[in-house]
């Protein structure tokens, strides 16, 4: 409604708080269609991601169970199995998925004790390889009137009647020898002699060839086929061996008897040695 404005002959808006709210109605009419807008664009999104997932999720299952079957197994590295023997053990077959059939290491080597290390390669489309590295006798361990042979990584390998040639002989206590499994000692300080033995043994270069340590006060060596060590207790071994390495490269190389380092201390540095006409 308009007014006249009196000696102006103007009119005026006679209704200004009318129009403010149709203003403000509008205004809330626009921003009500973009919240809209934004619900249908949030809710196309949320559609398309939910999309996909689902064929993402189909093309898994459609992998799993009808893509990359297994067609062709390989296996090879080993002297000791044959490629049917590995494959067998392993447990994969033809049919199975190529992407999730897997090898089980130490299942495969408590079945095949003579196997160090596994390695697998899946090829497409469908050819699944297993090649593996064979282990190596390292030391014997003498249990009763049988001898069983020992990786270096610890793994009781076999179980024989004869000593395997080339490799230490261990007579110890309190062992756990189970063909497949991993060495077990009652005591951890026997295992921690016996490793500190053979580090000392590579470090001086010194060819042990027998270890008793039965008795742990009197640890006995067979050295080098010619000599029979008493180290006495496991103190000081790196530095009896020490001394032992300048005993021996100051005896004729058809030296051979008993050495005696029990008495062996820093303060008390000699040994003693008894020639024989054979060593241990």
């Amino acid at each position: 409604m308009l007014s006249e404005v009196k000696g102006t002959g103007k009119t005026d808006c006679a209704y200004p708080k009318e129009r403010n709210i149709l203003a403000g109605s509008n205004r809330w009419i626009f921003s009500e269609k973009a919240r809209q807008r934004k619900i249908r664009r949030r809710r196309i999104k949320i559609f398309l991601v939910l999309l996909l997932l689902l064929a993402v999720g189909a093309g898994v299952i459609l992998s799993l169970t009808v893509f990359f079957k297994i067609e062709s197994i390989s296996a090879s590295g080993s002297s000791k199995y044959s490629a049917e023997e590995i494959i067998a053990a392993s447990g994969i077959k033809k049919g199975d998925n190529l992407f999730v059939s897997s090898v089980n290491d130490e299942k495969l080597k408590r079945k095949l004790p003579y196997i160090e290390k596994i390695t697998v390669k899946r090829s497409l489309p469908a050819t699944f390889t297993i090649k593996v590295t064979d282990a190596e006798e390292y030391v014997c361990y003498l249990s009763g009137d049988k001898y069983y042979p020992v990786s270096r990584s610890g793994r009781v390998l076999s179980k024989t009647d004869e000593k395997p040639e080339g490799i230490p002989e261990i007579s110890a206590g309190g062992l756990t020898l189970k063909v497949g499994r991993k060495l077990a000692f009652a005591k951890e300080k026997t295992e921690n002699t016996l490793n500190e033995i053979f580090e000392n043994a590579e470090k001086t270069e010194i060819r042990v060839t027998r270890v008793d340590i039965t008795d742990e006060l009197a640890i006995t060596l067979g050295v080098d086929g010619r000599f029979t060590v008493n180290l006495g207790t496991s103190n000081y071994i790196d530095k009896k061996f020490a001394h032992l390495s300048g005993m021996m490269k100051n005896m004729d190389a058809s030296a051979a008897g008993k050495i005696n380092l029990s008495m062996w201390t820093p303060s008390n540095a000699e040994g003693s040695f008894v020639s024989s006409a054979s060593g241990g």
